[in-house]
């Protein structure tokens, strides 16, 4: 995974990286798009489609998709996925970067926020961008709002892929309130992303809490 490795080890993807956590306190944002957000997208996408059995070149491609679907927040939230993509598209013209998928990758990163039909790339960073609600996403001000503080009590998020049947499964402390986590806006894009994912790749969705449907 040479392309892949060389990118996340780049100063300058690193730097992006730091100005964006800084970014993120000066504006108050809710939820981390830092580089540990990023890792997390980056392993459920690796974790996801090695349960779905493609090769690894095509998991680089979508790593490296995942690697910089938020670098866009450099300069805030708004129009984010596209000042992504426009980086993304601007790096890979200024290093020679060729991966052999780069319309796809770019155009995942460009839809990531909502995503868009007909890439399998697109797919499966839009389910492990949303699905990235653990309790490590939230910022000290994420906290503060009311539905979206309950994610503090995700303790973890496990995907299982067996004979077409997809079961997501959300364990969290006791503590949690489910209905006030149902009413926060953003749980439905949740659902939305499982589902969309789910059909692009003929799976059956199962949502589980604490292994229950």
């Amino acid at each position: 995974m040479n392309i892949y490795n060389n990118i996340k080890n780049d100063t300058y993807i690193k730097d992006i990286f730091k100005k964006i956590a800084k970014v993120e306190i000066e504006k108050e944002y809710w939820a981390n798009h830092n580089i540990n957000h990023t890792n997390n997208v980056i392993n459920i996408v690796e974790n996801t489609l090695e349960q779905l059995g493609y090769k690894e070149n095509f998991i680089e491609q979508a790593k490296i998709a995942a690697l910089l679907h938020d670098i866009g927040n450099i300069y805030g939230k708004t129009d984010h996925a596209e000042n992504s993509y426009q980086l993304a598209k601007e790096y890979f013209k200024n290093n020679n970067i060729e991966t052999g998928n780069n319309e796809k990758i770019l155009e995942a990163i460009r839809y990531h926020s909502n995503g868009t039909k007909d890439n399998k790339i697109a797919s499966v960073l839009v389910f492990a961008d949303k699905i990235d609600i653990k309790k490590n996403r939230l910022t000290l001000k994420g906290y503060e709002v009311d539905g979206m503080k309950e994610m503090q009590y995700i303790e973890d998020i496990t995907i299982h892929i067996d004979n077409k049947n997809l079961t997501v499964n959300f364990i969290c402390n006791n503590k949690i309130n489910m209905k006030n986590l149902e009413s926060f806006y953003f749980t439905p894009k949740v659902f939305k992303a499982i589902n969309h994912f789910a059909a692009e790749f003929n799976l059956t969705a199962k949502i589980m809490h604490n292994n229950k449907e």
